[in-house]
Protein backbone atom coordinates (compact mmCIF):
# COMPACT_ATOMS: atom_id res chain seq x y z
CA UNK A 1 0.00 0.00 0.00
CA UNK A 2 1.31 3.43 -1.33
CA UNK A 3 1.55 6.50 1.04
CA UNK A 4 -1.01 8.36 -1.52
CA UNK A 5 -3.27 5.05 -0.26
CA UNK A 6 -2.53 5.34 3.31
CA UNK A 7 -3.15 9.18 3.43
CA UNK A 8 -6.41 8.23 1.22
CA UNK A 9 -7.48 5.98 3.94
CA UNK A 10 -6.75 7.98 6.98
CA UNK A 11 -8.39 11.34 5.26
CA UNK A 12 -11.59 9.05 4.89
CA UNK A 13 -11.37 8.07 8.52
CA UNK A 14 -10.62 11.44 9.85
CA UNK A 15 -12.80 13.06 8.43
CA UNK A 16 -15.88 11.14 9.40
CA UNK A 17 -14.81 11.64 13.07
CA UNK A 18 -16.65 13.64 14.94
CA UNK A 19 -14.83 14.96 18.29
CA UNK A 20 -16.06 16.99 21.26
CA UNK A 21 -14.10 18.48 22.74
CA UNK A 22 -16.16 19.90 25.55
CA UNK A 23 -15.31 17.15 28.09
CA UNK A 24 -18.36 15.14 27.78
CA UNK A 25 -17.71 11.62 28.15
CA UNK A 26 -19.51 8.73 26.05
CA UNK A 27 -19.03 5.39 26.63
CA UNK A 28 -18.74 3.40 23.28
CA UNK A 29 -18.42 -0.51 22.22
CA UNK A 30 -15.15 -1.10 20.21
CA UNK A 31 -13.94 -4.26 18.75
CA UNK A 32 -10.25 -4.86 18.51
CA UNK A 33 -9.58 -7.88 17.23
CA UNK A 34 -8.71 -8.89 13.81
CA UNK A 35 -7.31 -5.29 12.40
CA UNK A 36 -4.12 -5.42 10.68
CA UNK A 37 -2.39 -2.53 9.46
CA UNK A 38 -0.51 -2.74 6.65
CA UNK A 39 1.78 -0.04 5.39
CA UNK A 40 3.68 -0.66 1.68
CA UNK A 41 2.56 -4.12 1.82
CA UNK A 42 3.93 -4.86 5.64
CA UNK A 43 2.14 -5.79 8.85
CA UNK A 44 3.07 -2.97 11.42
CA UNK A 45 2.56 -3.62 15.14
CA UNK A 46 1.54 -0.27 17.62
CA UNK A 47 1.54 0.30 20.62
CA UNK A 48 -2.36 1.07 21.02
CA UNK A 49 -3.98 -1.06 18.84
CA UNK A 50 -6.73 0.27 15.86
CA UNK A 51 -10.14 -0.28 16.92
CA UNK A 52 -13.75 -0.60 14.72
CA UNK A 53 -16.60 1.37 15.88
CA UNK A 54 -19.84 1.79 14.30
CA UNK A 55 -18.05 -0.08 10.98
CA UNK A 56 -15.24 2.70 11.03
CA UNK A 57 -11.86 1.51 11.99
CA UNK A 58 -10.01 4.61 14.09
CA UNK A 59 -6.31 4.28 14.31
CA UNK A 60 -3.67 5.96 16.67
CA UNK A 61 -2.87 9.68 15.10
CA UNK A 62 0.84 9.20 16.15
CA UNK A 63 1.23 6.23 13.70
CA UNK A 64 -0.89 7.85 10.86
CA UNK A 65 1.71 10.50 10.95
CA UNK A 66 4.49 9.15 11.20
CA UNK A 67 3.93 6.62 8.67
CA UNK A 68 3.23 9.54 6.43
CA UNK A 69 6.29 11.30 7.09
CA UNK A 70 4.37 13.88 9.45
CA UNK A 71 5.61 15.79 12.91
CA UNK A 72 2.50 15.28 15.39
CA UNK A 73 2.47 17.43 18.35
CA UNK A 74 -0.37 17.51 21.57
CA UNK A 75 -1.04 20.66 23.18
CA UNK A 76 -2.88 19.80 26.46
CA UNK A 77 -3.67 23.24 27.29
CA UNK A 78 -6.03 23.39 24.12
CA UNK A 79 -6.43 19.61 23.55
CA UNK A 80 -5.21 20.15 20.09
CA UNK A 81 -3.31 18.00 17.88
CA UNK A 82 -0.70 19.68 15.42
CA UNK A 83 0.26 17.69 12.48
CA UNK A 84 3.27 19.38 10.39
CA UNK A 85 4.95 18.47 7.03
CA UNK A 86 8.51 18.80 8.01
CA UNK A 87 9.79 19.41 4.45
CA UNK A 88 7.50 22.68 3.79
CA UNK A 89 8.89 25.66 4.87
CA UNK A 90 7.33 29.08 4.33
CA UNK A 91 9.90 31.39 3.84
CA UNK A 92 9.67 35.26 6.25
CA UNK A 93 10.78 38.18 4.56
CA UNK A 94 12.64 40.38 6.63
CA UNK A 95 11.23 43.07 8.65
CA UNK A 96 10.33 45.98 6.67
CA UNK A 97 11.10 49.74 8.99
CA UNK A 98 10.32 51.87 5.97
CA UNK A 99 7.14 50.17 5.37
CA UNK A 100 6.21 50.76 9.13
CA UNK A 101 7.01 47.50 10.61
CA UNK A 102 9.02 47.05 13.51
CA UNK A 103 10.96 43.95 14.67
CA UNK A 104 11.20 43.15 18.69
CA UNK A 105 12.86 40.57 20.80
CA UNK A 106 11.24 39.40 23.95
CA UNK A 107 10.23 36.25 25.69
CA UNK A 108 6.45 34.89 25.42
CA UNK A 109 4.88 35.26 28.92
CA UNK A 110 1.25 34.11 27.87
CA UNK A 111 -0.44 32.75 24.72
CA UNK A 112 -4.02 33.05 24.49
CA UNK A 113 -4.75 30.29 21.55
CA UNK A 114 -8.21 30.69 20.84
CA UNK A 115 -7.89 34.79 20.48
CA UNK A 116 -4.43 34.31 18.49
CA UNK A 117 -2.67 36.66 20.87
CA UNK A 118 0.43 36.60 22.83
CA UNK A 119 2.05 38.61 25.81
CA UNK A 120 5.88 39.48 25.64
CA UNK A 121 8.30 40.80 27.68
CA UNK A 122 10.16 42.95 25.77
CA UNK A 123 13.74 42.86 25.39
CA UNK A 124 15.08 46.72 25.12
CA UNK A 125 18.36 48.01 23.83
CA UNK A 126 18.50 51.42 22.07
CA UNK A 127 16.81 51.16 19.07
CA UNK A 128 13.95 49.28 20.58
CA UNK A 129 10.28 50.82 20.28
CA UNK A 130 8.04 49.52 23.28
CA UNK A 131 4.93 48.10 22.00
CA UNK A 132 1.48 47.47 23.63
CA UNK A 133 0.29 44.18 24.84
CA UNK A 134 -1.10 41.62 24.03
CA UNK A 135 0.50 41.35 20.70
CA UNK A 136 -2.16 39.78 17.92
CA UNK A 137 -0.77 37.48 16.09
CA UNK A 138 -1.80 37.14 11.59
CA UNK A 139 -3.52 33.74 11.32
CA UNK A 140 -1.49 33.70 8.49
CA UNK A 141 1.79 34.31 10.64
CA UNK A 142 4.78 32.50 9.42
CA UNK A 143 6.22 31.57 12.22
CA UNK A 144 10.07 29.25 12.51
CA UNK A 145 11.47 27.63 15.40
CA UNK A 146 15.65 27.73 15.12
CA UNK A 147 16.91 24.62 17.18
CA UNK A 148 19.45 21.28 15.49
CA UNK A 149 17.11 22.07 11.96
CA UNK A 150 14.98 25.21 11.00
CA UNK A 151 11.88 24.94 10.80
CA UNK A 152 8.07 26.18 10.41
CA UNK A 153 5.77 25.40 13.26
CA UNK A 154 1.96 26.74 13.98
CA UNK A 155 0.86 29.03 16.25
CA UNK A 156 -0.91 26.05 18.55
CA UNK A 157 2.74 25.25 19.20
CA UNK A 158 4.23 28.35 20.63
CA UNK A 159 5.07 28.31 24.04
CA UNK A 160 5.27 30.67 27.20
CA UNK A 161 8.94 31.12 27.56
CA UNK A 162 10.03 30.99 24.08
CA UNK A 163 12.68 33.75 23.37
CA UNK A 164 12.65 35.17 20.04
CA UNK A 165 11.88 38.04 17.32
CA UNK A 166 8.62 39.39 16.34
CA UNK A 167 7.64 41.23 13.01
CA UNK A 168 5.31 43.53 13.46
CA UNK A 169 3.90 44.89 10.31
CA UNK A 170 2.32 48.68 10.02
CA UNK A 171 -0.86 47.62 11.48
CA UNK A 172 0.90 46.18 14.71
CA UNK A 173 0.08 42.66 13.79
CA UNK A 174 2.58 39.92 14.48
CA UNK A 175 3.30 38.84 10.87
CA UNK A 176 6.73 36.44 11.64
CA UNK A 177 7.98 35.13 14.90
CA UNK A 178 11.45 33.38 15.08
CA UNK A 179 12.16 31.34 18.19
Amino acid sequence: MSKTTVAAVIFLILTSLTINAAGTAETIEVHRSGVQILVDGRPVDLEQQPFIHNARVYVPIRFICTALDRDVEWNPDIRTVVINNPDLRFPLTECRPDEGELFVYGEITDIDYEAYNITIQQHFDDNSIPVQNPLAVNRDAVIILHQNDEKNIHFYQLKCGNTGGFILDSGGMVRGIII
